[in-house]
């Protein structure tokens, strides 16, 4: 936690102030026909066993993706980014049996491998939910190479779990009650959203992956290696969470000595998709200016 920089809450209610953008040189909008107009600027890469997006030039920003997420839910983030850096989002193969191991471990080695293989010597890495926690895996065995860290609603200190209660056969009305669960406004869900996620439970073999993967990540808590973090951290949380909720944000942003926070109101557990203008902005803001500030690890601790 850096004094100052922590805790800043913004307001997206109706009639709230939402910060003029264009003064920063983004253009962020949470039109649906201006995301597909922009689409085009994006590549979508395949190489090996990796499948990726990614957009733009520059310092490298590796984004991944939760439990039940894709790269694409990162595209307006990627096309946000672009003008100033060189995004990328990654598709982790949750679901794929060629993986070695559906695991938190398994997960962090292979987004490591990608990280090789791109050559990338320094990365800023972030991650939504299970992808926030890789991210911090990868930055307590990798520091030099990890320059900074963006977290939104990551899991390692505490997470509300599917994985508990699962139906031997899901039906519509249980996957909408759990996507639902994830958002602050539940018609973010829509029902071919809820067709989609069905499609993937009604796989015997799918649905073991994802329990084995959510499972291996809720036993590893990581507390205690949060405070030797020496990277700048930003934290972008929902205020609405109720998967990883605001108090969980609290204490990741007591426990990491150069961390930000800054807690979206009217916003549930995946802001990059709930609210990506606000998120955008947020992050933006935070890798052009406000990483900047935060002080050094030996600085923290004086």
């Amino acid at each position: 936690m850096v004094p100052g920089l922590t805790a800043q809450f913004i307001d997206s209610s109706p009639g709230s102030h939402v910060p003029d953008t264009r003064t920063d040189y983004f253009l962020f909008s949470d039109s649906p026909s201006l995301s597909r107009e922009k689409e085009d600027t994006l590549a979508h890469c395949t190489g090996g066993d990796f499948r990726w997006i990614e957009a733009g030039a520059g310092e490298p920003v590796v984004l991944l993706h939760g439990l039940m997420g894709q790269a694409k839910h990162w595209q307006p983030t990627l096309d946000a980014l672009a003008p100033f850096y060189r995004p990328t989002a990654l598709e982790l193969p949750i679901l794929d049996a060629a993986l070695p191991e559906h695991s938190l471990t398994g997960l962090t080695e292979y987004v490591r491998r990608f990280l090789d293989r791109q050559g990338y010597e320094k990365v800023v890495l972030g991650g939504n939910s299970l992808g926030g926690h890789i991210a911090l895996e990868l930055a307590f065995a990798l520091p030099d190479r990890v320059s900074g860290l963006v977290l939104a609603g990551s899991s390692g200190l505490f997470e509300r779990s599917f994985t508990r209660g699962v139906p031997h056969r899901p039906n519509a009305a249980w996957v909408r009650e759990k996507m639902e669960e994830v958002f602050f406004d539940p018609g973010q869900v829509t029902i071919n959203w809820v067709e989609s996620v069905e499609e993937v439970l009604a796989d015997r073999r799918s649905t073991l992956y994802l329990i084995q993967v959510a499972r291996s990540a809720k036993t590893r808590n990581i507390e205690s290696f949060l405070p030797t973090l020496p990277m700048p951290t930003c934290l972008i949380w929902g205020e609405d969470d109720l998967i990883t909720p605001p108090e969980v944000a609290r204490r990741f942003d007591a426990l990491i000595p150069r961390a930000a926070l800054y807690l979206l109101s009217r916003c549930g557990h995946a802001p990059m998709i709930e609210r990506p203008a606000l998120f955008n902005w947020t992050l933006a803001y935070w890798l052009r200016h406000v990483r900047w500030m935060q002080p050094q690890a030996a600085e923290v601790a004086a």
